[in-house]
């Protein structure tokens, strides 16, 4: 028996999830014998007879009979053998001239068939448009507001031209959303079937002989989903044929092959593709009607305003452009229709206008043009131009690029009948670059410098958009690389941009830049946002890449998220943070377009280019207007949850370090004029980075280690594994002291000659924590990078995941973080054991802990700042050693930019109103002008005025002109608020920014901002007091067009339930992204300090006597000996000969240990149990001087309730904190009044600098030690993150009246300070004088402790 040979296939399982196993064709060879051209017996001779009779044709020359060849597929005749005699010899004949070469014969390939098909469709489609203006039109307004009818089953015209055409029969399956309707059309050539289906509500699938037709109801479903979905086509076409089969509406097959009559597998996808497509280029064709109408009507306004008589060409320019049909639409101009070949400076407009009415030239304009108005008419319809770049320019722009947007270079191209609303066109930004290229060749002759050029260098290393030879796509496969985009402050698109090179390059912002500098008044300023400012500001410095008049006007900033990304020195200048008027606002609204339109990467990069262009734009321009309707809400929540809150907070840090802001200004002058990085010589560089990179490598061998011992640990491994790895550690261990010892072979300090003052244990340490600090900088920077990436793949916090890019970059950030917070731990410890090997008055400014949150990291400055390793000239300067300096200067800032951004807003605010009465202007004065042959146009005139009557009504309540403390100042109405003219109000000269180093305090608050010194206080007591205005909720009518209204009696809903509805409204605080905050951050709110000195009604008065008296009953055992303090459950305290040596010299520092030691002697003392003091003593817990610097470098859980917890603090409720501030030498303290959420706070020296942080430090240690305890089963119930639960702290002393007089009493002072609070006093009645007797007792009280 023969065995059959089966496939692999037939032995696969089947699956029972999933799509089961994917099987391919094998791919192979195929037989080379079979790819041979294989010619029949006399198709040669019969192939050159027909050539020559084609050549005779051609010459125009007669064939002969029709028997010069052999018929096609016959035998060839051949003449019968006859024998003759051998020629005689041959005469030599010259040859005749070879015949003229053929012309080639064209090569038709299925694609150019398939094109040439594609565009006799796309012909006729665009020959139909303009005959389906007026029934769509007219459709839509018999329907408008109305239950819209089904088509009936037989549509017949009647002729009333007299034709006398044929009569054409159309039988059309017409689909609706749940059903297909069946109808016979007979029509003649006068009027067109498609024609027809429109008037009944029903979009042809065909220009010419239509068998299907779409709903225009299914298609305006489609364009709500696709507007909040993204295209869906396939899943349309799908989801209406099973519907349909399910409803009994079978639909089966009709071509004439064998499988006639089955059913249909996909019969709808190519008709509603068709449908989608070409309807949507028929609303855009009316949009640009209206477009066009209302264009003319505000040149007609404009002539009335300057007095001139509207022309009666202008007048007639709408109906001779309704005439000609397709013309009309060709002369409106959109952005991407006429691009300027000559410098933007100089290049027209593009307003769309008559000839005979041409639109102004840039340099006679007052006013932007209408396509930028229409965009954002918050940001381009001011009243008047010329603002200066160093107040924030007139408007402000972001640009960015994205390459997640490639397309595919196998899926093609193929017309699609579409102009682009939003995107440049190739040409126009071609020009661009060959202009650009041109430009580089001649640099000018002296550039500005507004940074030095190796920090220009570093940063152009640090962003691959600076890198304009960077392939970021494979250009073999890819033949476009992403898009390029531009936006005004409030996210609205303005300009987009095809990518068709390898890599992000100039040309693109510079393209977008001329097209919006052709639009805008000759005297218009901008601010440019981009991710590389630096670099592209500095290029247009170095080429004359733009005119002296447009890159005068020109200033550029970098997006808030990258500024991390920058230099220190390049974040000083273009950072938007240090900017002079650039306000609040983060200019990352780039990013969050792309995350708004991320799900159409997957959908574009397959299809046709031309529909790729198209589904950007589309969705571009749905985005846009839903953003404008949108500008009220986003000015209001901009100041509502943005502006106040960082208002208050920056008020808050002002008032609480309590510093003039003459002097904080004064500070952030000399902190710019200073930070220059010290840099190590080159050679030394590359050895501590070799050092560091070793060091790096030995840690991962470490967790290697650690992961396998834990592995073996919970699977019993052999005792050979274990001795391998016992032997491993040994290794690791030997590694990590070679690397010590090669750290310690570099002699440091030969090539450091400022160090060798300073002990080599600190100058080596000094110098670790410096590169570690590079180190660490350069590892956040590419993890924030990261995070650049995750933002864009994340649209919102219910959206789900599940993208390759989303998930690629969340296994990078979790990889790289380990290493990243071990080595900023690493840091923080060196950190602090740098501050204990500090010797007294050290010139050398001390480093900052870095936070190990990485979200609080990306937003401290002190991340981009070096370690200082030069000695300081003089006093270290304030802003480097000062916190409450550092924290004033950071607040400043935030203020001024509040005050710049509250008259911005306001602005913006004059804008929309001014935008909104215009606008009815322009409306009304169409409506007026509208030619009779235009009638039809009525309708979508007055659909615009309905719009703009809404967006009135929805931008109405935010309107209202507020200061920076958010109370309403004035109340104009829409009328008043644009009665007045738009003057032609020009500036003489644009002054750019006097040095790039201009400070931001320079210019004082601008007019109606209030002090912060002398805010004003609102009747109910705060600053903050919100006038919410009155909102109409009920839709009026507008011009007789149908609403829909839900009228709501006011006289039902209380004020409280208004201002709700109000709320619910306008309110979209849960789209709000979660923010992850610090425990500083958690806390500082919480926290309020209250400077009023309050006298002490209990002061301890015979302390120091009741300490004299002791010692003199007590074994006293003076000399060199080390003495004990018995601690109940713990390792006593020794208070060594140096630690005792302060206590006997009369200036004496008194250092941790000594202070450690007495204090803990002096709580024995008081809690014995023969005591007075017993009862208060048993509710203090003294701290060590060593736990509060655990919260402040970062320290572990573990670490911080190992040391803490054997004082029982839970069961205490006086907490008692010394605390060393290092950078001053001196020492301060605060007790905790737990029940009473209280914090007191001491300091000898009445000074009150320094405790900002101190009491952030000691709320951050309150909050981890209630979290430890109710951990460890200790319940303490204490709240240290509700806002409506205050902690307070007050002074125990007189801000300004020092108690001490002298640098080395302090630790005396908080000694008898902490003895009075165990004794149950709040104050002690000792004075400067009496001192050296206090410490004298101290001495004594301490050699009676016991030396063994």
């Amino acid at each position: 028996m023969k065995r059959i040979r089966r496939s692999e296939r037939a032995f696969t399982t089947a699956s029972r999830g999933g799509f089961g196993k994917h099987h391919t064709s094998p791919i192979k060879a195929g037989d080379a014998r079979k790819k041979g051209l294989v010619r029949g017996f006399g198709r040669a001779q019969q192939s050159d007879i027909l050539a020559a009779e084609l050549d005779a044709l051609l010459r125009g020359e007669t064939v002969a009979g029709a028997q010069a060849g052999p018929a096609t597929g016959e035998d060839v005749q051949m003449e019968d053998w006859v024998d003759t005699d051998p020629p005689a010899a041959p005469i030599f004949v010259p040859p005749p001239p070879p015949p003229p070469p053929r012309p080639p014969l064209p090569f038709h390939s299925r694609r150019s068939a398939a094109d040439a098909a594609n565009e006799r469709l796309n012909a006729a489609w665009n020959a139909l448009l303009p005959l389906l203006e007026v029934p769509w039109s007219q459709f839509y307004e018999r329907t408008h507001g109305r239950q819209r009818d089904c088509i009936p089953a037989v549509l017949a015209h009647v002729c009333t031209t007299s034709c006398n055409g044929p009569i054409a029969v159309y039988k059309v399956k017409c689909l609706y959303t749940s059903y297909i309707q069946n109808v016979e059309i007979t029509t003649c050539p006068c009027k067109s079937a498609a024609v027809l289906l429109v008037e009944h509500g029903v979009f042809p699938a065909s220009p010419t002989q239509p068998k299907t037709g779409i709903s225009i109801d299914l298609l305006d479903f489609y364009r709500a989903l696709f507007e909040r979905s993204c295209d869906a086509v396939t899943a349309l076409a799908a989801a209406l044929h099973t519907l349909y089969e399910r409803r009994g509406f079978r639909v089966c097959t009709v071509c004439y092959s064998l499988s006639q009559g089955e059913e249909a597998v996909d019969p709808f996808r190519r008709v509603v593709t068709q449908a989608v497509q070409w309807s949507c280029n028929l609303r855009v064709r009316l949009e640009q009607r209206v477009e066009l109408a209302l264009a003319q009507a505000q040149l007609s306004l404009q002539s009335v305003v300057q007095g001139a008589p509207t022309t009666g060409a202008s007048a007639t320019f709408v109906a001779s452009g309704a005439a000609s049909g397709v013309s009309a639409i060709s002369a409106t101009s959109t952005i991407a229709d006429s691009e300027p070949s000559i410098p933007p400076d100089t290049s027209p407009s593009n307003v769309p206008a008559a000839s005979a009415t041409p639109s102004p030239l840039p340099d006679e304009r007052d006013r932007a043009d209408r396509t930028l108005c229409e965009r954002c008419p918050a940001c381009f319809n001011l009243s008047s131009w010329g603002r200066p770049l160093k107040d924030g320019g007139d408007v402000q722009n972001g640009g960015d690029a994205c390459f997640s947007y490639r397309h595919n270079k196998k899926a093609g191209d193929g017309s699609i009948s579409y102009r682009a609303k939003y995107f440049l066109t190739k040409e126009f930004v071609d020009g661009v670059r060959k202009r650009v290229l041109a430009a580089r060749k001649k640099p000018n002759a002296n550039p500005k410098r507004r940074v030095a050029k190796e920090v220009i260098d570093a940063c152009e290393q640090s962003w691959d958009a600076a890198n304009e030879k960077k392939k970021k796509t494979n250009s073999d496969r890819y033949d476009a690389s992403g898009v390029f985009v531009m936006t005004c402050r409030h996210g609205q698109v303005i300009f987009m941009a095809n990518v068709d090179t390898p890599g992000e390059q100039q040309c693109y912002i510079i393209a977008m830049l001329e097209r919006l500098f052709s639009l805008l008044p000759w005297n218009a300023t901008v601010m440019q946002a981009y991710d590389v400012a630096c670099v592209t500001d500095h290029s247009l410095d170095l080429y004359p890449i733009f005119s002296p008049s447009i890159r005068d006007r020109l200033a550029f900033v970098i997006n808030g998220m990258h500024a991390y990304g920058h230099q220190w020195a390049c974040q000083l200048v273009y950072s938007p943070r240090f900017r002079l008027g650039m306000g609040l606002a983060d200019h990352e609204c780039v990013e969050r377009f792309w995350s708004r339109i991320r799900k159409l990467i997957p959908l574009t990069r397959g299809q046709w280019s031309s529909r790729r262009i198209w589904m950007l734009d589309m969705y571009a321009d749905f985005v846009a207007k839903e953003g404008r309707t949108n500008l009220g809400n986003w000015i209001h929540r901009q100041q509502e949850k943005n502006l106040t809150s960082k208002y208050r907070a920056a008020m808050k840090t002002i008032d609480e370090c309590r510093i003039t802001d003459q002097e904080l200004r004064a500070q952030w002058a000399a902190q710019k004029a200073a930070q220059t990085s010290i840099h190590a010589p080159n050679r030394l560089r590359r050895e501590l980075d070799k050092v560091l990179s070793l060091q790096t490598q030995i840690d991962a061998v470490e967790r290697a280690i650690e992961d396998t011992k834990k592995t073996f640990n919970g699977s019993g491994a052999s005792e050979r594994s274990l001795k391998i790895l016992r032997g491993l550690e040994a290794t690791h261990e030997q590694l990590s002291g070679e690397a010590e010892a090669l750290y310690s072979s570099l002699n440091i300090q030969e090539s450091f000659p400022e160090l060798r003052s300073l002990p080599l244990e600190f100058a080596q340490t000094l110098l670790v924590l410096r590169d570690l600090k590079i180190n660490i900088r350069k590892r956040a920077t590419g993890s924030f990078m990261e995070w650049e990436t995750l933002d864009r793949a994340v649209s919102g916090r219910r959206e789900a995941l599940g993208t390759k890019l989303h998930q690629s970059t969340r296994k990078a950030i979790t990889r790289r973080q380990p290493a990243l917070l071990k080595a900023i731990t690493k840091f923080n410890t060196g950190c602090a054991t740098l501050e204990r090997l500090c010797p007294p008055q050290s010139p050398i400014p001390l480093p900052s802990p870095l936070s190990t949150q990485l979200n609080v990291l990306r937003n401290d400055p002190t991340l981009h700042e070096d370690v200082w390793i030069t000695p300081s000239e003089g006093p270290i300067p304030r802003w480097l050693n000062d916190q409450d300096v550092r924290d004033g200067i950071r607040s400043l800032h935030v203020l001024d930019r509040c005050a710049e951004e509250i008259v911005r807003l306001n602005t913006e605010r004059d804008n929309l109103r001014r935008w909104l009465s215009h606008e009815k202007d322009v409306v009304n004065r169409s409506l007026e002008t509208i030619h009779t042959s235009d009638s039809w146009l009525k309708f979508l005139l007055l659909q615009r005025s309905a719009e703009v009557d809404d967006l009135e009504r929805l931008w109405s309540p935010f309107l209202q002109h507020k200061d920076i403390e958010n109370r309403i100042i004035s109340r104009p109405s829409v009328a008043s608020a644009t009665s007045a003219t738009s003057a032609n109000r020009r500036v003489t000269s644009v002054t750019p920014s006097a040095t790039p180093f201009a400070t931001p305090f320079a210019a004082p608050p601008p007019a109606g901002i209030p002090h912060p010194r002398t805010s004003s206080v609102s009747e109910d007591g705060g600053i903050f007091s919100t006038h919410l205005p009155v909102v109409s909720v009920s839709l009026p009518v507008t011009r007789g067009l149908p609403q829909v209204s839900v009228i709501i009696d006011s006289g039902d809903i209380s004020d409280e339930e208004e201002i709700q509805i109000i709320e619910e409204v306008f309110d979209n605080s849960d789209d709000e992204e979660e923010v992850e905050t610090s425990a500083a951050e958690a806390t500082s709110g919480v926290l309020e300090i209250q400077w009023e000195f309050k006298a002490p009604n209990d002061i301890d008065t015979t302390f120091i006597q009741d300490l004299v008296v002791r010692n003199h009953d007590l074994i006293s055992t003076a000399g060199n000996f080390t003495h004990y303090v018995v601690r109940n459950n713990r390792r006593p305290l020794s208070i060594a000969v140096h630690d005792l040596r302060p206590f006997t010299v009369p200036t004496g520092l008194v250092n941790g240990y000594g202070l450690n030691g007495v204090a803990t002697s002096l709580l024995n003392v008081f809690s014995a149990p023969y005591s007075p003091f017993k009862a208060a003593a048993d509710q203090c817990a003294v701290f060590s001087t060593y736990d509060l610097p655990k919260v402040h470098y970062k320290g572990s859980d573990p670490d911080l309730w190992r040391h803490i917890s054997p004082t029982e603090y839970w069961n205490k409720s006086k907490w008692l904190i010394p605390i060393h501030r290092a950078r001053e030498v001196h020492w301060v303290f605060v007790v905790v009044l737990v029940e009473a959420r209280q914090l007191l706070f001491f300091d000898s020296l009445g000074s009150s600098g320094g405790w900002r942080q101190d009491l952030r430090d000691v709320m951050v240690l309150i909050t981890r030690l209630v979290a430890l305890a109710n951990r460890n089963s200790h319940p303490l119930h204490v709240s240290t993150e509700d806002p409506e639960e205050k902690w307070v702290a007050r002074p125990l002393f007189k801000v300004g009246e020092p108690r001490q007089h002298n640098d080395y009493d302090c630790g005396l002072w908080v000694l008898s300070m902490m003895a009075a609070f165990m004794r149950g006093h709040e104050d002690i009645a000792q004075v400067h004088a009496d001192m050296p007797w206090v410490r004298n007792v101290f001495r004594k009280h301490i050699e009676t402790l016991p030396i063994s």
